[in-house]
């Protein structure tokens, strides 16, 4: 099983966020999820297909600019992630694993 720790942010300038809150916008939980899966292919070989999340929890926001760290942890079938903020706090966590279709 493979481990990995990524620092990242997302820019202000990110399509998803006028609509998310306009004037006081937030990252969309999945743009958050997106950048989780994205981790897991690049740096861990989680595999292309069908997938199932799971056990996702959202416990605070992110603000456009403001750092963070994706943590995953997982193989090609399968993931957990963390998101915690650049100070350790927890922001999102959850699970991920290749499901067929029904």
């Amino acid at each position: 099983m493979n481990r990995i720790s990524v620092d990242m942010a997302v820019p202000a300038s990110h399509p998803a966020l006028p609509g998310h809150f306009p004037g006081q916008p937030i990252v969309p939980g999945v743009v958050l999820l997106a950048m989780a899966h994205e981790q897991a292919r690049a740096h861990i070989g989680f595999t292309t297909g069908p997938t199932r999340w799971s056990r996702i929890k959202f416990l605070r926001p992110i603000l456009p600019e403001q750092p963070f760290r994706v943590i995953v942890e997982g193989d090609e079938q399968r993931f957990n992630f963390q998101i915690e903020t650049s100070a350790g706090e927890a922001v999102a966590r959850g699970q991920c694993r290749h499901a067929k279709l029904a």
